[in-house]
């Protein structure tokens, strides 16, 4: 039920910065009815749970994010620098197994989104204990098989001590 409340006041929210239109209140009723039609289907197709609304790793995410900001920068200046060298091209593209000791689909989800969002990367095939990358350059696969993506993931998922 909580879940549902959730998602009931997250779309009527989304629809309401959508709209713009708080002071018709034919608007605002119809949109209550919409959200609401939407929510009671979710919660009959079953799709409103835990796995569906991982609110409980939401603020550890925020945290995060900044983050993987950064790295993806850095990310595209170093993808900059090789594609943009004069001369020859220095990449060495790879396949690489990737260890993992993440315990749940969000942070899993996390890990290998994380990796296919910075550039030089990207997670090709999903295991249970270890990813196949792709990496253009040794840098990328090697920064990548340092681990400091996979500690800071721990984290979001709610590991103390990654």
């Amino acid at each position: 039920m909580k879940n549902a409340l959730f998602l009931f006041v997250s779309l009527f929210a989304f629809y309401v910065v959508l709209s713009g239109q708080i002071h018709s209140a034919f608007l605002m009723g119809a949109g209550v009815v919409v959200c609401l039609l939407v929510t009671l289907l979710a919660r009959h197709l079953g799709i409103v749970d835990d796995e569906g609304m991982p609110y409980a790793y939401w603020w550890r995410t925020i945290l995060y994010l900044p983050w993987l900001m950064w790295q993806i920068l850095l990310a595209n200046i170093d993808v900059l620098k090789v594609v943009w060298k004069p001369g020859r091209l220095e990449i060495e593209p790879q396949m690489i197994r990737v260890p993992h000791e993440l315990r749940t689909p969000y942070g899993l989800a996390t890990y290998m989104n994380s990796i296919t969002l910075t550039p030089g990367t990207v997670t090709v095939e999903v295991g249970d204990h270890e990813l196949l990358v792709h990496a253009l350059t040794r840098a990328a696969a090697d920064d990548l098989l340092e681990g400091r993506m996979h500690a800071r993931v721990k984290i979001v998922e709610g590991d103390t001590n990654p």
